[in-house]
């Protein structure tokens, strides 16, 4: 079938009329595409730097949650420098660190929030404290030993918990995880054994370390790996020193052979002489 000349004309005409409205409208499209993002764009712009990112009540908009220890001044003013920083400046992770250089505080994390107002909150986990440390019978408690190991000076945290055990050592004495947790194992085994609790432990002489265990006085000599071993012949002569415990000075578990038990002298001189003042009362009035 021949088609006439005139009407392929006006086919390929109209073809070609449909594909200009068809790229007309895709380039519409496309230009009302563009408009929109560039919009979104400039809101976005905007708004990121319209908002109020910084803190408008400055530190009162630093909350603090699970403190009893540190104060909430002392927390916001170890991250006092963030009050006039965007947040979306700020990184948690150094504020976190800023805040565990509080000695009382274990663990810290820090929040940013923008809406509905800007403000960081920050949760704290404190150490808790184990024992109290001295440098002397004479002195006062200057800090609390935290479990960690962590000196806690009481003068910076007034209302921390001071433990009844009392470690008496020289002035700049350390310790860590692992010497709280052998020393508490060592002080639960005495008192195991005497029913009675630890009341000090004297760790200024190194070679000589003394342990009062309520009316027991105990010398371990050296705390080395051997101690524990030393600390279980306690049972074995707690029975033997009953009849003379109100005398009894201290007991020596320093030696692995034997242990050496040291009566007061004082105490039994007094005794002699009150036994020969009676005799003496008995033989000038007798009945």
């Amino acid at each position: 079938m021949t088609v006439p000349a005139e009407t392929r004309k006006e086919w390929i005409r109209s073809r070609r009329q449909r594909k200009k409205v068809a790229r007309r409208a895709r380039f519409r499209r496309q230009m009302v595409r563009y408009m929109v993002l560039c919009l979104l764009l400039v809101l976005g712009w905007s708004g990121f730097t319209k908002l109020p990112w910084t803190l408008k009540h400055g530190q009162e908009d630093i909350l603090v949650h699970g403190n009893q220890v540190v104060s909430v001044e002392q927390i916001r003013g170890a991250i006092a420098d963030v009050g006039k920083t965007p947040l979306y400046r700020v990184n948690p992770r150094l504020l976190e660190k800023q805040i565990v250089a509080l000695k009382a505080v274990k663990h810290a994390f820090v929040r940013r929030y923008a809406l509905p107002k800007p403000r960081i909150v920050v949760e704290v986990l404190e150490e808790f404290p184990w024992a109290s440390y001295s440098q002397g019978p004479e002195q006062p408690v200057e800090c609390v030993i935290a479990q960690s190991g962590r000196m806690i000076p009481i003068k910076d945290f007034p209302s921390i918990t001071q433990p009844q055990l009392i470690f008496y050592g020289k002035p700049g004495m350390k310790m860590d995880h692992s010497n709280v947790a052998q020393w508490a194992k060592w002080v639960a085994y005495i008192s195991e054994q005497t029913g009675q609790p630890v009341e000090y432990v004297d760790l200024r002489n190194s070679n000589d370390v003394q342990i009062q265990n309520g009316d027991l006085h105990l010398k371990l000599g050296i705390a080395d790996t051997s101690l524990t071993r030393r600390l279980g012949r306690l049972t074995s002569v707690l029975a033997a020193i009953q009849p003379m415990k109100s005398r009894l000075e201290y007991i020596d578990l320093s030696l692995d052979n034997n242990i050496p038990l040291k009566v007061s002298k004082k105490e039994k001189e007094a005794k002699d002489i009150k036994e020969r003042t009676s005799a003496t009362a008995a033989t000038t009035h007798p009945i």
